[in-house]
Parts: C-alpha cells; sequence; structure tokens
C-alpha cells in the first residue's frame, strides 16, 4: 500500500462523519481526512464530493452549511469517502468528469480526461478554421486513434457541425462508454466507433483530413513510480507505452500515412520528456512540418505533423 495512504484502515471514515452532523462542520472534516490520506486537492475534491451528494454548486454548499446531511446521504458519503481514501479517483467515484466544459461518463474502463488533452481540441479547430478561410466549408473526415471515453470523438463532432468521425479502440468497454456519451451528447449518428489494434481494422485508403491520438506513452519501468490513482486504478492498457514509452507511437507513425488524405493534419499527445518523438516523424518521409507543441504548464505535449 502506498504510504500516503497507511493510516486509512486505522481511520475509518465514519469516526468523524457522524449522524446529524451539519454539512459545514462534515465539509471540513472530510477536507482534513483527505489530507491525511495523501489527496493533494482536498478541499477542491470535497467540494465536488459534497456537491454530487447534494446535486449543487460551491454557492449552493455555502447556502446548505447550517443543514443536517441526510442519513442516506450520509450512507453514501461514508462509502465514497472510503473508497478515496484508498486513492481511487474521484472520477470513477462521481461516476463522470468534465472536458471541455462538458460532462462525460467515466469508469475504470478508461483514462480519465485531462486538461492538457484540450490542447489537441484546440489545434484541430484552428486547424479546420484555417483550411476554411482559404477553401470554404466542407465535409470533415477525423480519425480518432485510442478513443477511451469518446472525449476527442464526441467535441469535434459537436465542434464541427460537417465532420464525420472514425474513432477506434481496442477496448470493447472502452467502446460501449464511447458510444453511450456519443448518445449522451447527441452525436452518435456522426461517430462510427470501430474494436481495432490502432489502423488494422481499416483499409489502406487516403480518406481522412485529420487524425488525433492519445496513445500510451508512459515508459514500462516508470508505471510504478506513477501516483496511485493513476497506476492502481487507471487502465493499463491505455497506459503502457513500452520499454521506451513508443511502441504505439512507433506503430502509428508507420500505418498512419495509408489512411490520410495529401495535407492532412496529425496531432498526437505524447509525454513532456518524448522529443524523440519528433525526430521520429520527421525522418518518415510520409510527414512534413514535423513539430512539438507546449502545453499550458510549458511542457512539450503535441506532436503536430501533416501529411506530405
Amino acid at each position: 500500500m502506498n504510504a500516503n495512504s497507511h493510516d486509512c484502515t486505522d481511520d475509518p471514515p465514519w469516526a468523524d462523519i457522524p449522524a446529524g452532523a451539519r454539512i459545514g462542520e462534515l465539509r471540513l472534516r472530510i477536507i482534513g481526512r483527505l489530507r491525511r490520506a495523501g489527496v493533494g486537492e482536498a478541499e477542491m475534491e470535497t467540494d465536488m464530493l459534497l456537491g454530487w451528494l447534494l446535486g449543487c454548486n460551491r454557492a449552493g454548499l455555502v447556502l446548505a452549511a447550517d443543514q443536517q446531511l441526510a442519513e442516506p446521504l450520509r450512507l453514501k458519503l461514508l462509502t465514497a469517502l472510503e473508497r478515496r481514501q484508498r486513492r481511487e479517483p474521484l472520477a470513477y467515484i462521481l461516476g463522470e468528469w468534465e472536458f471541455w466544459s462538458l460532462s462525460f461518463t467515466v469508469g475504470p474502463e478508461v483514462l480519465i480526461p485531462r486538461p492538457e488533452t484540450e490542447l489537441l481540441v484546440e489545434q484541430a479547430l484552428d486547424f479546420v478554421k484555417t483550411v476554411e478561410s482559404h477553401f470554404g466549408d466542407r465535409p470533415w473526415r477525423i480519425l480518432d486513434l485510442g478513443t477511451g471515453s469518446g472525449i476527442l470523438a464526441v467535441v469535434l463532432a459537436r465542434e464541427i457541425a460537417s465532420a464525420h468521425i472514425v474513432a477506434l479502440d481496442r477496448s470493447p468497454a472502452a467502446l460501449a462508454l464511447a458510444r453511450a456519451n456519443a448518445r449522451r451528447h447527441g452525436v452518435a449518428e456522426r461517430i462510427s466507433f470501430v474494436a481495432s489494434d490502432w489502423l488494422t481494422a481499416l483499409a489502406a485508403e487516403p480518406w481522412f483530413d485529420l487524425a488525433l491520438a492519445n496513445p500510451p506513452y508512459v515508459v514500462r519501468g516508470e508505471l510504478a513510480d506513477l501516483q496511485p490513482e493513476v497506476r492502481d486504478f487507471e487502465p493499463r492498457l491505455a497506459l503502457d507505452g513500452g520499454e521506451e514509452g513508443l511502441d504505439d507511437i512507433v506503430a502509428i507513425c508507420q500505418a498512419l500515412p495509408a489512411v490520410l488524405r495529401p495535407g492532412a493534419l496529425l496531432l498526437m499527445e505524447i509525454g513532456w520528456d518524448q522529443q524523440a518523438v519528433a525526430r521520429l516523424f520527421a525522418a518518415n518521409p510520409a510527414y512534413r512540418q514535423t513539430e512539438i507543441l507546449p502545453d499550458l504548464a510549458g511542457l512539450p505535449r503535441v506532436l503536430r505533423a501533416r501529411r506530405s
């Protein structure tokens, strides 16, 4: 067990979450308990947890501070708090997470959406806008490699009205969740979900104008050093990039040109220390204009390359 969570079994969640306690008092107790469990953003997570229980935002929590927490909700809180103390991600406990100001259903079948992945969306929309400013509106054929919970496919389908998207994933459970998110946001009819180990299920025809990918890129030997929320709960299949973190990236680099139109754009999320990816794509004559873009923290995060 992780050292940060050693006290969880000795400090049961019901010890300081008594029946009849007022919500404002419980909030302070939960913050302290999560901090002792090693949760870094304990205050924010406490507000999210209580907001989920009560169906309100932070302002609503302030208004409810003097109210007692109903017993069924207290029991639900105890279960959720015990799971979080064991470092299960809050997103899996809540069953949903926000991306691009939309709420997506998530579970242990898929990675939890992360803010840095929004850079892929921003770059994709900029590319579409630039092309259409020169050539006018047009239909877009977009490939989402490793769709997971479907966040990229769903957001792009909502943002680009003329887009049809093919979303691939090797995990049937992930595809089922992605389909549910597409239905939830009203874009299921414009996304084709395909079970495929990268591009093996696609015919080698230059069909796509834009491709996005968020492949596994963690070096296998570094998986044990990840935060317990990631290491112990998120799907290993979506994290493990092989001995150098490049196995899936190399596979995509080699196979992707066969399905891209000339001038098509590839956007791929990579690890902050994987500048070797740029050299890999630059050495392949099927690509041009290869560069690495930084995220909001200034870390190298997204490979951008054009099909020759």
